[in-house]
């Protein structure tokens, strides 16, 4: 079925753009220069399982039925909310808020040499990566567009509720990811979720093992820059082969979001244990290796007992000796893009 043009001129277009427009000011967009790719082409969503769509080609699908009615109707709505209904609206203006972000980040070129395809691992990332984000963002997203779309009268109500997490096999596992990877950068985890949120598809998780190859080996100068790309793949495979198990469970609709939840902690643990044995195991490389040289540069230079030597100190007289120096010597020093609609697959 194809999908119809939402008019430019309708409330409900206005409505999306101010969301797009809150979504690009929160990572330092403006209407001048925009982060988002969207085009403005805004479609009717026509699958019933789904309630948005952020497509390869900048433009965005939105379920006119799930997302932008219960929007319009609320507009014109003279009666309090029910809590039903505001948790209905925090939904719809979250599955707007959650396509928008998608739409931040480029796709990257998958055939460039240290890109990665978007497989079930990637896909777990970036859904659960921009759940989490738009979790974090939308309450400021909601003060900024519900008073010039007319919605004032129900945002108090709206910003009461707790947002429907969409993806929980997914959100919690980058969650905790995230806070892993902050403790091991010295980033804040604001700083690491918006550094990740705005890599391209293709490279993210090379940004993910560079802020932790950042701190460990090239701030201390253990790492020749030459050797990052085969480190960054050592750091990666452990994060990858745990998040590709998460797309079979979110899939799985017999299970329930404890179920879920449960296995993105058991993901994110082991992608964490896995991090950590591999950085250890590279650091330590770096620093036997390093003394490793310092000791063959002394010997060579003079400055150490060659292998064999006794280690006795030569006599001096004492008499004659200068002044000793005292000083040592110091070792020189990386939403289906959106939420499913109920009962959708």
């Amino acid at each position: 079925m194809t999908e119809a043009e939402i008019s430019p001129a309708s409330w409900e277009y206005r409505l999306v753009a101010a969301v797009v427009f809150a979504v690009d000011q929160r990572v330092g967009g403006t209407a001048a220069a925009p982060r988002t790719r969207w085009t403005g082409l805004l479609l009717e969503e026509t699958d019933p399982n789904f309630l948005g769509t952020a497509d390869d080609d900048g433009s965005m699908s939105v379920s006119v039925v799930n997302v932008l009615e219960p929007l319009r109707k609320a507009r014109d709505l003279d009666r309090p909310l029910t809590a039903g209904e505001a948790l209905e609206l925090r939904d719809a203006i979250g599955t707007l808020a959650h396509e928008a972000a998608h739409l931040l980040t480029e796709l990257g070129d998958e055939t460039a040499p240290e890109a990665y395809p978007y497989d079930s691992a990637a896909e777990a990332d970036n859904e659960g990566r921009t759940e989490y984000w738009t979790y974090a963002n939308l309450d400021t997203i909601i003060r900024d567009v519900f008073p010039d779309a007319g919605l004032e009268h129900v945002q108090a109500a709206v910003l009461s509720q707790t947002s429907i997490d969409a993806y929980p096999a997914y959100t919690s596992a980058v969650r905790d990811l995230d806070q892993a990877l902050a403790e091991r950068s010295e980033l804040t985890l604001e700083q690491v979720t918006h550094t990740l949120m705005l890599a391209d598809d293709a490279e993210r998780w090379n940004v993910a093992a560079d802020l932790v190859i950042d701190a460990r080996l090239a701030k201390p100068g253990l790492m020749p820059e030459a050797d990052r790309a085969d480190v960054r793949r050592q750091l990666v495979a452990p994060l990858r082969a745990a998040f590709s198990g998460l797309e079979a469970v979110e899939s799985d609709d017999s299970l329930g979001v404890e179920q879920n939840t449960a296995a993105a902690t058991e993901a994110a643990q082991q992608a964490i244990a896995g991090l950590d044995a591999a950085i250890n195991r590279v650091e330590r490389k770096y620093r036997i290796d390093n003394a490793q040289r310092a000791r063959l540069l002394a010997v060579t230079n003079g400055q150490a007992p060659a292998a064999g030597a006794t280690g006795r100190r030569p006599s001096v007289d004492r008499g004659q000796a200068g002044p000793r120096d005292g000083s040592r010597g110091r070792q020189g020093p990386g939403r289906p893009s959106g939420p499913r609609a109920p009962g959708g697959g």
